[in-house]
C-alpha cells in the first residue's frame, strides 16, 4: 500500500491512496487525522461484524456504530480510551452480538489491535 500527502493550503493537506483521496484539515473544514482515525476504527469493526453476522445467519436491516475518543491533554494527544456503541437493527441474537464484536476486536480489525496499545477500548450493544 503506497500513498502520498501534498499541501493544498494554510493547514489544508490532499492525501492520495490507490485511486482515492480526502483532505484533511484541523477538523475545521474537513477531517482532522485523528478524527480519520477515530472513523477507521468504526468503519474497520463495522465491516467485521457485518460479515460475522451475517456468517452467523443473522437477519440485520442495519448496523450503526456510534464512537467516541477521549485524548490525552499533553502532547503526543493519542487517545486513552474509545467507547463503540454497536446498534443492531434486525432479528438479531444477543449471543450472536457479542460474539461478533468480540471476535472483530480480538482478532480482526487490525486498527483495534494497534490502538489497543495504547487506548483502553469499551463496547457495548442493543438491539432495536
Amino acid at each position: 500500500m503506497k500513498g502520498k500527502v501534498i499541501h493544498i493550503k494554510e493547514n489544508s493537506f490532499l492525501g492520495l491512496i490507490e485511486n482515492h483521496s480526502i483532505i484533511f484539515d484541523e477538523g475545521k473544514n474537513s477531517l482532522s487525522p485523528m478524527q480519520t482515525l477515530l472513523l477507521s476504527l468504526a468503519g474497520c469493526t463495522a465491516m467485521d461484524v457485518w460479515n460475522i453476522m451475517l456468517k452467523k445467519r443473522q437477519k440485520l436491516k442495519n448496523l450503526e456504530i456510534e464512537i467516541e475518543g477521549k485524548r490525552r491533554d499533553s502532547y503526543p494527544r493519542v487517545f486513552t480510551e474509545i467507547i463503540l456503541k454497536y446498534i443492531f437493527e434486525g432479528d438479531a441474537d444477543e449471543k450472536a452480538c457479542e460474539q461478533s464484536i468480540k471476535l472483530s476486536m480480538e482478532k480482526y480489525c487490525s486498527i483495534s489491535s494497534m490502538l489497543k496499545n495504547t487506548a483502553k477500548i469499551k463496547t457495548c450493544f442493543e438491539i432495536i
